[in-house]
């Protein structure tokens, strides 16, 4: 009995920590990209005496972030998400078996 407690905690705790390890990949994964663009976005204004780089770079930025975070996040659930669909094929199986069942 100690064993399966001892097998849960150490499972729950790989679970929160890959949570809390993803939640720190997503901030990183979105504030990368938009510093890098406000930046360059910066530096082109002083480069090229104008005011509006900054803005459509921040813009690339933000757009560059999101696709990162979904693409992650995509990723990371993939897994879930296959074995989900194993489960309802299972079941659908299932199902369609005992109505066979019940019809004979």
């Amino acid at each position: 009995m100690a064993d399966n407690r001892k097998k849960s905690s150490s499972s729950e705790f790989a679970e929160v920590s890959r949570g809390i390890s993803m939640i720190l990949q997503i901030g990183i994964s979105m504030m990368v990209p938009i510093g890098l663009c406000l930046f360059v976005g910066y530096e082109l204004d002083r480069w090229l005496s104008t005011g509006y780089m900054i803005i459509i770079f921040l813009f690339l930025g933000i757009a560059a972030g999101v696709r990162s975070v979904y693409m992650m996040v995509r990723r990371f659930y993939e897994k879930d998400l296959e074995r989900e669909n194993e489960e309802q094929k299972y079941y659908k199986e299932l199902y369609e078996e005992r109505d066979r069942n019940k019809d004979k």
